[in-house]
């Protein structure tokens, strides 16, 4: 949450969800648009429990990433709490999901 403005976690805990995605989830959709990918997609609009999400949780599914050029793309950003990011990615052949963070 350190990424997003006050007034939008006070939206949040509305239930309010912000339109835009932080500058540097949508620093990664211009990257992944350029690759013709489809963008990520704010995950928290599909968790209905009656308590609003306590982080921002971003995903998508792709064909043929380059996943380590992904990876450097989420650590050139300018987080505002890097060490709060993970990234977990599950490759084709992998059965689970692998835990990424920017210090990685």
């Amino acid at each position: 949450m350190g990424e997003v403005w006050t007034e939008e976690i006070e939206l949040a805990e509305e239930g309010i969800e912000p339109v835009e995605p932080v500058l540097p989830v949508k620093n990664i959709n211009a990257w992944l648009a350029q690759q013709s990918y489809s963008p990520l997609e704010n995950l928290n609009q599909y968790v209905n429990t009656g308590k609003v999400m306590g982080t921002r949780i971003y995903g998508g599914a792709y064909n043929f990433l380059r996943i380590w050029e992904f990876i450097e793309v989420v650590k050139a950003q300018s987080w505002q709490e890097p060490q709060n990011v993970q990234l977990l990615i599950q490759d084709e052949p992998d059965e689970r999901f692998t835990l990424y963070t920017l210090s990685d």
